[in-house]
């Protein structure tokens, strides 16, 4: 697995739509990953520190994990498929370690919340990695 940060998210005014930009550690190598903009909106807020009047549904999984006593461990980018993502939340919960399946935008907004790590597969990053020599990346 490789340690990624969300290096930058962009919008598609026209249409519901918007990308998540993943980088590695290095800035050699980012995975962009499309999602709807509503998602993306939930993954901005803790970027920009801020917090919503409301819950959202990251906050939701983070309380109903502490509620529980389970603590956020990492998310993880996992595999692709057809040119979908599939990704899992880590949590703990005393000895035992606990991985559920969801969407990468769910991943991501819980982790970032956390300050959780993010890690992508290197067989995704292999597959969908963009070089950062690319134009579309600088």
């Amino acid at each position: 697995m490789i340690q990624v940060t969300v290096d930058r998210i962009g919008l598609d005014q026209n249409a519901d739509q918007a990308v998540v930009l993943l980088g590695d550690l290095t800035r050699t190598t980012f995975v962009p990953i499309w999602i709807r903009a509503l998602e993306a909106t939930a993954i901005a807020l803790p970027l920009q520190g801020v917090k919503p009047p409301r819950p959202l549904t990251a906050d939701l999984v983070i309380g109903v994990a502490e509620h529980l006593g389970a603590e956020i461990v990492m998310a993880k980018i996992e595999a692709i498929e057809n040119e979908t993502f599939y990704a899992s939340l880590v949590l703990s919960k005393g000895e035992e370690t606990i991985s559920i399946d969801c969407r990468p935008s769910d991943a991501i907004a819980v982790a970032l919340r956390k300050e959780a790590p993010i890690y992508v597969d290197e067989k995704v990053m292999a597959e969908a990695g963009i070089a950062a020599e690319d134009s579309e990346v600088q």
